[in-house]
């Protein structure tokens, strides 16, 4: 009997093959197709939303950046619901989380830089055969944005300025023994309360310039002397940390390379470390007149400079003291500078004594102090101050002559600077015949102002509340030549 071998049946399994490979290739095509489409158009939300945060964010749109945000992305059909979800950030809100801003400049502030994260679902179609039920797309897109076109407390011409921005009472409080007056300014208070201006009855108050209130005031007749009246409900500004993310706080640290030398036949300090210990204890050099040569010196381990007696200090050039966990305490009353900068890591600087500088520098990194006390008298024609977490602080019976850096300087027109992340109170003391020149910006800190007979402020002052005392009659003016500005032209760009 003749056997034949069968072929039929195989073209099946071929034909199940191919088909397989058809609905893979099918699937990589249409699916694939899908996902790549919104890719890019998710991409082009993320680039728009955070343009449109941006710009929001410059307007000071009383919506808020964020809200604009997620509006642009929900008209591009980018929502947070079961398909996609949205997040729009500053940077330096997210600085230490699991999810922070990558692929920012080196040196970069995340204060100024919006982020938009967009996550979206793509259902598939034929790749469910394969078991896919979708693919996840994840886009980003961050913009750099500087500066404001809108009012702000820098722009706002008043004088004394109330940042604080909820419906509270006595954000703004003016005792019975104070005797103050605001030349070409008045006062803003952003408050809502309908007391948020409260003016006690016996207190002597002029001003050239209208009260502005976002809420009201407990005595709306009360008499002031000048031009200037109370305007209640005014329209109240947003202001918060992004407010400030633009304003300079310290520059590098300088190292040294090379040991300090002391040289007890000249009472000379070279520069460089302190690595002998020179400095670890009282700093009683044999003459009354320490000489530090111009450079860097830094003092190392709690190293400090603690002058007993008459004895100071002086500097010839441009002298840096790096100070690290150790204090400066000045008693002396010849303690003279041409340009003097002081980088302080918790470390703090009291003035007891005299000091005179052309130039000064306080860069107060963490929890850094700086004091003016009882008797002390400080004199400079370029003088900016700083502390990061610590306290600023100016004795009544001390004296201090002071002009903030001028045109031109990073720290142009800032006198005295506590950032929003630093809440602790701040006296603004003015003692006999004072003089300064600047804005002081002191945006989180309740601010009481004593200010003092024959005290004289050319500037402005920024607190979050303010409480004015008497102390004799002092006076406010208002000078755009001495102030602080933020960047003239408020720019933004999509860097990623």
């Amino acid at each position: 009997m003749k056997r034949t071998n069968s072929q039929k049946g195989q073209a099946l399994i071929l034909i199940a093959f191919g088909i397989v490979a058809l609905i893979g290739f099918t699937a990589l095509a249409v699916d694939g197709g899908r996902v790549f489409s919104d890719r890019r158009n998710a991409q082009n939300a993320a680039d728009t939303s955070a343009l449109a945060a941006a710009l929001a964010h410059l307007r000071n749109d009383p919506a808020g950046f964020e809200a604009k945000g997620l509006e642009r992305a929900l008209s591009n059909g980018y929502n947070n619901d079961a398909d996609s979800t949205v997040s729009v950030v500053f940077c330096n809100t997210v600085v230490g989380t699991s999810d922070p801003c990558v692929g920012l400049p080196t040196g970069a502030n995340p204060a100024e830089y919006i982020r938009v994260k967009i996550t979206s679902n793509v259902p598939m179609t034929f790749a469910r055969v394969l078991g896919r039920e979708f693919v996840t797309n994840r886009v980003e897109a961050i913009t750099r944005v500087q500066g404001s076109p809108t009012d702000n407390p820098f722009t706002a011409g008043a004088g004394l300025y109330s940042v604080r921005n909820d419906n509270a009472d006595d954000c703004f409080k003016v005792n019975g023994s104070a005797d103050l007056t605001l030349h070409d300014t008045g006062i803003f208070v952003n408050c809502t309360g309908s007391s948020a201006l409260f003016l006690n009855g016996s207190a002597d108050i002029g001003m050239d310039a209208n009260a502005q209130v976002a809420g009201c005031t407990n005595n709306i007749n009360f008499p002031i002397s000048g031009t200037g009246t109370i305007d209640c409900n005014v329209a109240q500004q947003i202001v918060n940390e992004n407010t400030f993310a633009d304003v300079p706080t310290v520059l590098p640290t300088p190292n040294c390379t090379s040991a300090a030398q002391y040289n007890s036949a000249t009472n000379t300090v070279s520069p460089g470390a302190d690595g002998t210990g020179y400095f670890n204890s009282n700093l009683t050099p044999s003459g009354s007149i320490t000489t530090f040569q111009a450079g860097t010196y830094c003092f190392l381990n709690g190293s400090t400079i603690q002058l007993t007696g008459g004895k100071s200090i002086k500097g010839t050039g441009a002298v840096k003291f790096v100070m690290n966990g150790g204090d400066i305490d000045l008693k002396g009353s010849s303690n003279d500078f041409d340009d003097l900068e002081i980088y302080a890591n918790s470390s703090d600087f009291d003035l007891f004594g005299t000091l005179n500088s052309d130039r000064f520098r306080f860069f107060g990194n963490g929890s850094s102090d700086f004091a003016l006390n009882a008797g002390a008298v400080f004199t400079s024609t370029d003088t900016y101050i700083y502390s990061e977490t610590g306290t600023i602080d100016f004795n009544a019976q001390a004296s201090a002559d002071m002009h903030a850096p001028p045109a031109g300087d990073t720290f142009a027109g800032l006198l005295l600077y506590m950032p929003w992340d630093n809440p602790n109170d701040f006296e603004l003391n003015g003692g006999s015949n004072n003089t300064w020149y600047g804005t002081v910006l002191m945006p989180h800190a309740d601010v009481t102002y004593n200010g003092g007979a024959g005290f004289k402020l050319y500037g402005q002052v920024i607190g979050y509340t303010f409480k004015i005392n008497g102390g004799g009659q002092s006076d406010i003016y208002f000078d755009a030549n001495f102030i602080y500005n933020p960047p003239n032209n408020p720019t933004m760009d999509l860097i990623k």
